[in-house]
């Protein structure tokens, strides 16, 4: 029995980097498979700037939160592997904004101003996919403050 305990908490310790990585991918994949949709909603808004615009569609809304989700979960599991707090910072913002820009696209009086949030939510998007991949590999013991975790610096866009 004991013998057992030390092979399942081996192959528990082998696994858990290999998740993170796999978050990560998760993550870029996901963003990079929602870029598309986002940039074809914002096209179609901004075709008409002037008019009143329609919610964000249900299926597109929940996709956008998930994506928020695993970016807040990617900050996190960054955090435990004791990552660098850049990283941590940049996935825990993007699930804050991805958020933000959702209600302010949701509530936009105008298809200029829903444009406007699709269009940050956009970049965002593209920023996931370019950064995510530096994600692997990069957390060590020294990379990380534990004194400064889950603290990141304000800044005003």
């Amino acid at each position: 029995m004991k013998r057992l305990a030390i092979l399942l908490s081996l192959a528990l310790l082998a696994v858990a980097p290999a998740r993170a990585d796999t978050l990560a991918a998760q993550v870029a994949a996901e963003a990079k498979r929602l870029l598309a949709q986002v940039s074809a909603a914002q096209s179609s808004v901004a075709a008409r700037p002037g008019a009143k615009p329609q919610p964000i569609t249900p299926d597109l809304s929940t996709e956008l939160q998930r994506f928020g989700l695993a970016a807040s979960r990617l900050s996190s599991e960054i955090d435990e592997r004791g990552g660098p707090a850049d990283l941590r910072c940049i996935f825990r913002g993007m699930a804050e904004e991805t958020d933000k820009q959702l209600a302010a696209a949701n509530t936009a009086k105008t298809g200029a101003d829903q444009a406007k949030a699709l269009g940050r939510i956009t970049h965002m998007l593209k920023d996931a996919v370019e950064i995510a991949p530096a994600v692997g590999g990069t957390a060590t013991a020294a990379s990380s403050s534990r004194a400064a975790a889950g603290q990141c610096p304000a800044v005003q866009v």
